[in-house]
């Protein structure tokens, strides 16, 4: 039953289900991974590899976005697995570090951020592109409702 809860507490925010299961190491990694990987991770390593072309900068989020998968894949699954054979739990320190982690991700999910940490200003549409609404989309084609 541990495994389950270690399971689905990585689902929500990876680095929680470790965190449940007493790999506070490892779950506060992989939680800041989560957390602040394409917000200032990416913008770092765009800034200190010194890209200029937007195909060099398009290749390395490319790679960046698998890895930044398998990390949350392998919180997925290293927590499920090792949630089977560990005996205590610390239910109420993952649910406050999932709280945590989710916060932080949804608030540093700025373009502020992104452009200042990454020096460079557009990126930021690049990897988030605007996304218009039904009825935005069909006066912009020139469709009446």
């Amino acid at each position: 039953m541990n495994g389950i809860i270690a399971l689905f507490l990585s689902m929500v925010a990876p680095g929680a289900g470790q965190i449940f299961n007493g790999d506070y190491w490892l779950g506060a990694l992989l939680g800041g991974m989560f957390a602040l990987g394409k917000t200032a991770v990416l913008p770092l390593l765009v800034r200190g590899l010194r890209l200029k072309t937007e195909e060099s900068i398009l290749k390395l989020f490319y790679w960046f976005n698998w890895l930044y998968s398998l990390c949350v894949l392998f919180a997925i699954v290293q927590a499920a697995v090792r949630g089977f054979s560990v005996t205590v739990t610390h239910p109420w320190t993952a649910v406050l570090c999932a709280l945590m982690i989710i916060s932080v991700y949804k608030n540093t999910q700025k373009e502020i951020l992104f452009s200042a940490l990454c020096g460079r200003r557009g990126l930021y549409q690049v990897i988030r592109p605007v996304r218009k609404s039904p009825t935005e989309s069909q006066a912009s084609d020139g469709k009446k409702a």
